[in-house]
């Protein structure tokens, strides 16, 4: 949706059509808000830290917290906080050894006790979900206090920079509010702001908002900005807090009660002197209103949901509730990126239709957006309805599709007639790959963040719960290797033997065959998240400190150690580290890329013989592993020889995932970011077809292909999508 759409709906959706104190009495209290601390990572081995990024901040709020609030312009004092809520960017790199640590003995001196919520530099090298785990119940997580419902949303992906509200976080949602009476107040707490440009697709920021819309949300508070802003979020006030370092160091305080919710920052230096808002005292008041009650306007009673349209024209029918009946409106609709809008006036007494042109949309899914104003100005009510439904393409069929309750980061695994997904909410599915029939599932207490490996009748995954697991195909647990950190590596089985790192750095050879340890490395220092590679009688990987790692793999000695292609250069190495995808062997050389977007290549010891930068973000092999095919954050596939020389180029939505492409026989395979499936010809480069797989929703996994022609993606959302070519023999 265009940002000029996103900021319409914004501006009208803003104004409230009733006032209502829904507040469980009427005596205030306050909540602290934090954000933004980025404490260093701490590894064992190095000498007990200094102080922490900040602390001149800590020190400062420890004392001004533990008392009520003197806030210039106040009826009367805000009360000393009951407790607080961190949004997140809690950790700079995420909590690698005693990194932890240091957190807690820094909010443990809060005078009460404090909810935290990952951000994005807390799940991108070491995610934080084992620890939102053991201290919320996971990385959602909700209170109850004073008649007020506090929800704690992550929208940090895990192992990945970018922000998303996923298909895990949807149904944790979609199941908390539903416990919740429809008037009971609620404020919701989250690292992004949704109207951020980082969210690629507008499906992530409406389909939520339409979710809220049904409750009694009167606030959101995030982070990630550093710096203290107001938000309307589609409709949704919000507030941005600061940071507890740099020129907006400090906090901010919420104060619900007396039938108003208000919110005010202190900073701890900052001159206000310029900002006629500013208060003495360092105070700035950015939110002061009643309590809210917005009420559901209109429901959509057709497209159906996932409904597949044909033709060129959707038709679209709203029928209003009871709060908007007998009245006039105007109706804005907009289709997936807000580039096909439309407007119209409607009156309200019964249920209206819209006919909206589809011409010219790629088949595949896409996402409906409709908005409802009823009057004007700051009098006006709103209300916004979402809806997801499906194109066709004549020459593609969609074998089967489904939704499930839980994301998907990686890819499928197919083990005969079953596809094995792997599942965030820490369960592995089996479902019949040809009708999509649930067979069995499997439960871990971790997410599972990387495609299982197969062996004979042997599945091996690893799960954020600390084990590394081998199942049978019956969904069985054969054996468990207990490694005590959270597993996100994507294993790798050569000659009975399964390797796999962990979140510590640590990389471990494992029988396949019962789970009995062979050996283990200790280690890179930081997490090894990456599948490794197989090269002759060595295992190489590459782990986020930026370097990659050659090992003996009979006995996992160090071979050698050399830094990544972007790492090399000696700046952001950890940002930049060969990390996510797995190196791949190429004639005589090991090819490479890495988050700085780096190809490299190096040769059996380690030198290295080239280093470009061609924004290369994922690389396959080809069959005879002669040549090889690169992915581009650029929108390009690109496929060459061991030295390096394109044999063909083509102009392709790809995108900046560590993805890498699927060879299947002569076919190539890729998904870009948000979910468009192209396949190409591997000898060519010629584009066959495409299909949009999701709405604009995440893919974060490879696509997996049957002999049979069916390919299947599994996305963000909980979307299953298995399709291929009409012209595919039947298997």
């Amino acid at each position: 949706m265009t940002r000029k759409f996103l900021l319409t709906i914004t501006a009208l959706l803003c104004v409230t059509t009733s006032r209502a104190s829904a507040v469980a009495g009427d005596k205030p209290f306050s909540v602290l808000h934090i954000s933004d601390v980025h404490i260093s990572p701490h590894l064992a081995k190095e000498p007990q830290p200094g102080e922490v990024r900040g602390q001149d901040t800590f020190d400062w709020l420890y004392g001004e917290v533990d008392k009520p609030q003197e806030i210039p312009g106040w009826p009367s004092a805000a009360p000393k906080p009951d407790f607080a809520i961190v949004t997140g960017d809690i950790t700079e790199y995420g909590v690698i050894d005693d990194t932890w640590d240091i957190v807690k003995r820094t909010f443990d001196r809060l005078p009460f006790p404090w909810h935290a919520l990952p951000g994005n530099h807390d799940n991108t090298w070491v995610a934080l979900y084992d620890v939102m785990r053991r201290r919320h119940g996971g990385e959602n997580h909700s209170i109850d206090h004073k008649g007020v419902h506090f929800v704690f949303l992550c929208s940090a992906s895990p192992q990945e920079p970018v922000p998303s509200i996923d298909a895990t976080t949807r149904a944790w949602l979609q199941a908390d509010l539903a416990k919740v009476d429809a008037r009971t107040p609620i404020i919701v707490a989250m690292h992004h702001p949704l109207e951020i440009d980082e969210f690629a697709n507008p499906v992530e920021q409406v389909t939520l908002v339409d979710m809220l819309r049904d409750h009694n949300v009167q606030l959101m508070l995030f982070g990630h900005g550093h710096s203290l802003r107001r938000h309307d979020e589609q409709g949704i006030p919000g507030v941005q807090g600061g940071s507890t370092f740099g020129g907006n160091s400090g906090y901010g305080v919420i104060t619900i009660g007396d039938g108003r919710i208000r919110y005010a920052y202190h900073f701890l230096k900052k001159k206000l002197s310029d900002d006629p808002e500013a208060q003495p005292g360092g105070w700035k008041t950015v939110y002061d209103e009643p309590l809210a009650w917005r009420p559901r306007l209109f429901d959509l009673q057709s497209p159906e949901k996932n409904a597949t349209v044909t033709g060129s024209t959707l038709h679209v029918r709203a029928t209003p509730t009871n709060d908007a009946s007998g009245k006039t409106a105007r109706v804005t609709y907009a289709i997936d990126d807000g580039s096909e809008t439309g407007e119209r006036e409607v009156q309200l007494n019964d249920a209206f239709d819209i006919d909206v042109p589809l011409d010219g949309l790629q088949a595949g899914a896409h996402l409906l957006t409709v908005h409802l104003r009823i009057g004007e100005g700051k009098d006006a009510a709103h209300d916004l309805r979402t809806r997801i439904f499906h194109t066709a393409d004549p020459r593609l069929d969609v074998v089967w599709r489904r939704n499930l309750p839980a994301a998907m980061k990686a890819g499928p695994l197919i083990a005969g007639d079953l596809l094995i997904l792997p599942r965030t909410d820490g369960i592995l599915q089996a479902v019949n790959r040809k009708t999509g029939e649930n067979i069995w599932q499997l439960k871990s207490d971790g997410e599972i963040l990387a495609t299982p490996a197969i062996s004979g009748d042997t599945i091996v995954f690893g799960s954020g719960d600390g084990g590394v697991y081998g199942a049978d195909l019956r969904g069985a647990i054969r054996w468990k290797y207990t490694v005590g950190i959270p597993v996100y590596s994507q294993p790798v089985i050569a000659d009975g033997v399964v390797y796999i790192g962990d979140n510590g750095g640590n990389m471990h050879a494992i029988s396949v065959a019962d789970g009995t340890h062979k050996w283990s490395f200790a280690r890179a220092d930081f997490s090894i998240e990456c599948q490794p590679a197989v090269w002759g009688d060595m295992l190489v990987f590459g782990a986020w400190d930026g370097f990659l790692y050659a090992l003996d793999r009979n006995t996992g000695e160090l071979r050698w150690k050399q830094p990544g292609p972007k790492a090399s250069l000696g700046k952001g190495v950890r940002y930049y580290a060969p990390a996510d995808c797995g190196p791949i062997v190429a004639g005589d050389r090991l090819v490479v890329c890495d988050r700085g977007y780096h190809l490299g290549t190096y040769a059996p010891d380690g030198k290295m013989l080239t280093n470009d930068a061609l924004d290369v973000s994922a690389v396959t092999a080809s069959a005879d592993h002669l040549a090889y095919f690169a992915r581009h954050r650029d929108d390009r596939v690109r496929k060459s020889d061991t030295n390096g020389t394109t044999l063909w180029e083509t102009q392709v939505p790809a995108g900046r995932f560590p993805v890498p492409p699927t060879l299947h026989g002569d076919t190539l395979y890729v998904c870009a970011n948000t979910g468009l499936l192209s396949a190409l010809n591997a000898q060519t480069g010629e584009k066959l077809w495409s299909y949009r797989t999701t709405p604009g929703f995440y893919v974060m996994g490879s696509v997996a292909v049957a002999d049979d022609g069916i390919c299947y993606v599994a996305g963000m959302d909980g979307s299953l999508t298995a399709i291929r070519p009409r012209t595919q023999q039947r298997g």
